[in-house]
């Protein structure tokens, strides 16, 4: 096996490891951790604070491993910090379930105002999954910054998807939120947690038809192409 090949293949291994590790610890755990609490008789407050802990160390472990601390890591222990401290002042569980709303929202507000920066958060967190993964050789993301450079329509591509994803995230948290004060507490957990999945896939396939229409990845095909002409 060729060097390169092996570092494709150690690629894929470490983006598919992450996103799969990431389903895992911050939405399965928690979620079968609530259920399993609650039949062992532990009170729904209570039951919601444990079942978010592997949360909190699957942060410290990632945070250790890369050396730092992101941004969104020390957000999403202060949200969890603050919303445990608060419910057990109020006492309620359901100000606990709505957390996921309040966090869920300021990610969409953060796409949105991530506007205003060089670049969109939509580019940055697509660029950032593709990269370890061998969809790589085809994206061309090492090109991506020049591609944003010197194509407008690259750029409004990119702004549309973020507006997309910003105006998505805050629309779930808002039903999480109702969720969360609507809803029998038992109930919420598991709609919550499948909730996740059906924004995620409706938002992605929304994307995946607006990428098609726009001919976003025509665009990054065609500059990988003119490169390698260049490198002949």
């Amino acid at each position: 096996m060729s060097e390169d090949n092996a570092d494709a293949m150690r690629r894929r291994g470490t983006g598919m490891g992450g996103q799969i590790g990431l389903i895992i610890t911050d939405l399965v755990v928690p979620v079968a951790g609530f259920y399993i609490l609650r039949a062992i008789g532990l009170d729904a407050v209570l039951a919601l604070i444990l079942a978010g802990l592997p949360t909190v160390l699957a942060i410290a472990v990632r945070s250790i491993r890369q050396r730092k601390v992101n941004a969104l890591g020390i957000f999403v222990l202060i949200v969890l910090a603050g919303s445990a401290l608060l419910t057990f002042v109020t006492g309620s569980p359901r100000f606990l379930l709505a957390k996921e709303g309040w966090f869920t929202g300021a990610i969409g507000l953060g796409f949105l105002v991530s506007l205003r920066f060089r670049r969109p958060v939509a580019f940055t967190f697509a660029r950032t999954m593709i990269e370890p993964t061998p969809m790589r050789a085809r994206l061309h993301p090492q090109l991506w910054d020049d591609i944003w450079e010197d194509d407008a329509g690259f750029r409004r591509i990119w702004r549309g998807a973020t507006v997309l994803w910003g105006v998505g995230m805050i629309g779930d948290a808002i039903v999480r939120v109702v969720m969360a004060y609507a809803l029998p507490v038992d109930l919420v957990p598991v709609i919550a947690g499948a909730l996740w999945a059906v924004t995620f896939v409706v938002l992605q396939v929304i994307q995946h038809r607006y990428f098609a229409r726009a001919g976003l990845w025509r665009r990054v095909e065609q500059a990988g192409r003119a490169q390698e002409g260049e490198n002949t």
